[in-house]
């Protein structure tokens, strides 16, 4: 583990969402030579300057990264960067307006697309940054295909065990059942300059109207799912930015209904006999795992509609044809979206081939990134060490600075990463693959912070 190598500082800021495909990235960089930092973006973030340097990955390019990017370039950082939310947006010129920054890009070496529709979108507004857009696909995707689905296999077992057969409904209405509250999305989005105008607060308020509608539809089609499928269970999983305990409240009393959130979504769609969402990323992943899948659309809106996951499931926009799609879905005779393979075929690359992690380890390595001898001094580690202690008191310090619901807000989106977690994803890749042989995990002093290397 002393060799000289280039480095890559790959955080995660959403655990539920990101982890399994960040330990996969690592995993692959570390084959390709790289030793890896993975771990919280926050913890990341704060110990940046006595971490190594080398390229980092971020996932966003919005209007709040670019002053962070600046200040990694100054440190001898190369910075890259994807579009976590670059694949299910509703509006390309808002998805453009809200997350794609001129700025942020034009610091960015390079910007790895779901795929061609994302980056035909991105290069409309940022004709300048064509050099740098890589066609890659996402890792987060990776995991959905046939020779690694396996690597979920115990987590679906233990929900089957735990539910019997049972309807996912994931739900996406964080921008009006937002855990931090009802003004918060809109209020952020002031902050941080995305609303500037009074015509763009008229138009993120109607979105927000607009999710009104589509909440109070699920929260009603609810109790008519648990009497409509008795021998079923039904599964209410919340985005992870909202407020769970609203779901709950709404749902406390009707038989056969649970409201959860735990872990990746990939076991809870894979184990689930049908899938039902409206706008969500889940449509999609439940489409690429071959699950029965139905966008319940209580009501339409041709601007605030997220295109990609309709095209790939099928449409009920009533509680009867609600009812009726899932019984064909249970029975195993619901007949696929007619326009998803051609549809899912432009959104999204590395569905088959080579994997996305390895596309994007392609633009990685292209950079050059030169090796760094990175052994923290007594000083570095002992700040690093105090971060940690400091870390077990974050709980404590932020419920006073800021009060209790940012800690729990904090805590849902990422609840911490523990040595053995990393571990165990890392064998469980290696099963699934037979590659990895030489990958390794080891904590580092900073929070929920590890090095992935390849023995020599």
């Amino acid at each position: 583990m002393s060799k000289v190598r280039p480095w890559l500082l790959l955080p995660i800021e959403t655990k539920a969402r990101e982890f399994h495909a960040k330990v996969l990235q690592a995993a692959v960089m570390a084959e390709r030579g790289y030793d890896v930092v993975l771990g919280d973006q926050n913890s990341m973030v704060k110990n940046v300057a006595r971490l190594p340097r080398g390229v980092y990955l971020d996932k966003s390019v919005s209007r709040t990264k670019t002053k962070g990017f600046g200040q990694l370039r100054a440190m001898g950082n190369h910075v890259v960067a994807c579009c976590e939310e670059g694949l299910v947006y509703r509006d390309a010129d808002t998805y453009l307006h809200e997350r794609i920054s001129n700025d942020s890009l034009a610091v960015a070496e390079r910007f790895f697309a779901w795929g061609g529709v994302q980056a035909a979108d991105v290069l409309r507004k940022a004709p300048e940054a064509a050099s740098k857009i890589r066609v890659t696909g996402n890792p987060r995707f990776d995991v959905l295909r046939p020779e690694l689905r396996g690597v979920f296999a115990p987590e679906v077992a233990a929900l089957q065990r735990r539910f019997g057969r049972y309807v996912l409904v994931a739900t996406n209405f964080s921008r009006y059942n937002h855990f931090m509250g009802y003004n918060f999305w809109i209020e952020a989005l002031q902050k941080r300059g995305t609303i500037a105008s009074e015509a763009e607060l008229t138009f993120f308020r109607r979105w927000r109207d607009y999710l009104e509608v589509l909440y109070r539809g699920f929260v009603a089609a609810v109790p008519v799912l648990s009497r409509a499928f008795p021998d079923h269970h039904i599964v209410v999983r919340p985005h992870p930015s909202e407020n769970h305990d609203e779901w709950r409240r709404e749902t406390a009393g009707v038989a056969n209904v649970t409201v959860a959130f735990e872990d990746s979504v990939v076991p809870w769609i894979a184990g689930a006999d049908v899938l039902v969402h409206n706008s969500c990323t889940t449509g999609v992943e439940a489409y690429l795992l071959g699950r029965p899948v139905i966008a319940y659309r209580p009501a339409t809106d041709d601007v605030l509609d997220s295109h990609l996951p309709h095209a790939v499931s099928r449409e009920a926009f009533t509680e009867d044809e609600l009812v009726a799609l899932l019984h064909q879905g249970i029975d195993g005779i619901l007949a696929p979206a007619p326009r998803a393979p051609g549809e899912a075929a432009r959104y999204i690359t590395a569905v088959d081939g080579r994997l996305a992690a390895e596309r994007v380890a392609d633009g990685l390595v292209e950079l050059g990134v030169e090796p760094t001898n990175y052994r923290p001094g007594p000083g570095d580690a002992a700040r690093l060490l105090g971060d940690r202690f400091t870390a077990t008191l974050a709980p404590l310090t932020r419920r006073i600075r800021v009060g209790p619901r940012a800690d729990a807000y904090a805590r849902q989106k990422f609840p911490g990463i523990a040595v053995g977690e990393v571990r165990e994803a890392l064998a469980q890749f290696r099963r699934a693959t037979g590659r990895f042989g030489s990958v390794r995990a080891e904590r580092m002093t900073a929070r929920s912070c590890f090095r992935i290397t390849a023995a020599p």
